[in-house]
């Protein structure tokens, strides 16, 4: 299975390149982390806002849009851990 420690990865703190499939069909590549060090301090979840965890999704932060996504694990094509220069 593609996503298998994938979250793993993430609650480590890596930084991972993931191609997954939207719902729309369309693939997409994300590149993103849920390291709050590595997230904007404005960008981090509010307790009041935090969208709730659904079985299967994973929230991410993309780096390159500066927005938080979610991805449904069963359409991960597949992910690598990545070098990633944060500015």
């Amino acid at each position: 299975m593609p996503s298998t420690g994938f979250a793993k990865a993430l609650s480590d703190g890596v930084i991972v390149k993931v191609v997954f499939r939207k719902k729309d069909g369309t693939t997409r590549t994300l590149n993103g982390t849920t390291d709050l060090k590595k997230v904007p301090k404005v960008d981090h979840p509010s307790k009041d806002g935090k969208k709730a965890d659904s079985p299967g999704v994973q929230r991410i932060y993309d780096l390159d849009i500066g927005e938080w996504r979610s991805v449904i694990l069963t359409t991960i094509k597949k992910w690598e851990p990545i070098e990633y220069e944060l500015v």
